[in-house]
């Protein structure tokens, strides 16, 4: 019998044991990557409850409050970040109000943005009226004139404090995913497909939800155009105000922006931009300045035209048939594009989110129900038709005034001129100017913060 010594025994014991060992390692990292694997492809499946398209103000607002309340929310955006040009920036109280009862006014604060407290009104270069905003009416809230790039990286921001988030940049939905006649999801050209219980289109006046869906819209006809340009300068009288002029069948907007520029905003017949754009920038604001008070016309004629850059946006006002279907819904200028007058678009987008959020959130805490969900849907419609409607009808007059180049009008404008002579009125005297500073309908954030 052959005994084995002692350190011989040792060696065979700890050659096993690394043997064990090496086996142990190598069994663990077999374990830990099939783990992760499985956890990756179990998050790649994981389908979000909804899905909002467009990544403007109301799909921005309504993901911040969807994410809030645990909600499971993938918000789309076809730019990969806000640095574009935007048209008009004004936010009223209706759409002030609405952030501040959702918690938001503090982060909101921090965006660019020049308080306005005065309306000033010009007929043919003269002043005519100047409505003044009354802090006590508008609860400290008065009109601000934002940068909307800055306005919605914070909402965007504030959405992704939330895990169940998420957001997706520099994508473009091109189809909507259907099954028996329900909107299952999206399909994307950098995500491919992509599913969920709601689809929420808020990406515009050209809405890839709304013309894949089928639904129609019934558009208003707009005599005009708008031109915007933002200039290096600030008249001293703007400071705090935004001009209006009118008169010779010409609209000239003057606002103050954040950062010491002016953006103007010339309203055109309809189609005329090619003829104007031929001109030149000098020669465009040249032309412009014809219908401004002499120290507006005078500060914009001596600003630096090197990175003007005068963009078109042709005026479309409309409304769908229906904002809503099994699985989807409109919201913002993809159910109803609102027209420049008034300076409404931001403020009904952010409260279409509202009043959307107040109807989807107790529907999406529970199991979905397909049906009822449309009934949600339809009813959040209903809600909004009541000062949608209203507004647009206030803002289809305007043009068909302002724009009159007739004797009759002429002459009424010239009348109007002399009462008004500059006067300063109370901004809420005017029950349509009442309506365009606090809204149509009361909307009330419903859920606890």
């Amino acid at each position: 019998m052959t005994h084995v010594g002692l350190p011989a025994t040792l060696e065979l014991f700890a050659a096993r044991g690394l043997v064990y060992f090496f086996d142990y390692l190598t069994l663990r990292k077999s374990l830990s990557h099939a783990i992760s694997e499985n956890l990756r492809s179990m998050s790649n499946t994981t389908s979000p409850k909804v899905i909002i398209t467009g990544a403007g103000p109301a799909g921005a607002v309504l993901a911040f409050l969807l994410s809030r309340a645990g909600i499971s929310t993938t918000l789309i955006e076809r730019h990969k970040d806000f640095s574009r040009e935007f048209r008009g920036e004004l936010l009223m109280p209706s759409g002030l109000e609405p952030l501040h009862q959702i918690g938001l006014w503090e982060d909101f604060e921090k965006v660019g943005q020049v308080e306005i407290e005065r309306f000033r009104i010009f007929i043919n270069r003269k002043p005519f009226v100047t409505p003044l905003v009354n802090p006590a009416k508008v609860a400290k809230r008065s009109p601000r004139w934002v940068s909307q790039p800055q306005l919605l990286e914070m909402l965007v921001k504030k959405a992704a404090d939330f895990p169940n988030f998420t957001l997706l940049r520099g994508t473009r939905v091109k189809n909507l995913l259907q099954e028996s006649d329900h909107v299952i999801g999206v399909t994307t050209d950098t995500h491919g497909k992509l599913r969920s219980d709601l689809v929420v289109g808020c990406d515009g006046r050209t809405s890839i939800v709304r013309a894949k869906s089928g639904i129609q819209a019934q558009a208003d006809t707009l005599p005009m155009d708008i031109v915007w340009l933002k200039l290096r300068c600030q008249p001293r009288n703007v400071t705090h105000s935004v001009h209006f002029y009118i008169g010779r069948g010409r609209l000239v907007i003057v606002a103050p922006t954040y950062d010491g520029c002016v953006q103007v905003g010339f309203i055109i017949p309809k189609g005329s931009f090619k003829t104007l754009r031929e001109l030149g920038t000098k020669a465009l604001v040249e032309l412009i300045t014809r219908y401004l008070d002499a120290e507006v016309a005078e500060t914009l004629l001596s600003a630096d035209f090197g990175d003007a850059r005068p963009f078109l946006l042709s005026t479309v006002a409309d409304r769908a048939d229906e904002w809503s279907g099994p699985g989807m819904l409109l919201l913002g200028d993809a159910a109803h594009t609102m027209s420049p007058v008034g300076g409404q678009g931001l403020n009904i987008a952010i409260r279409d989110a509202i009043v959307a959020a107040n109807h989807l959130i107790p529907a999406l805490e529970k199991p979905v129900d397909t049906d009822g969900l449309l009934a949600v849907c339809q009813g959040n419609e209903r809600e909004r038709m009541n000062e949608v409607v209203p507004i647009q009808t206030m803002q289809a007059r305007g043009p068909k005034i302002m724009l009159n180049e007739s004797i009759w009008m002429r002459a009424a404008f010239s009348v109007a001129q002399k009462i008004g002579s500059g006067r300063e009125i109370d901004a809420s005297f005017d029950p349509n100017f009442q309506q365009m500073l606090m809204g149509v309908t009361s909307v009330r954030w419903q859920t606890e913060i």
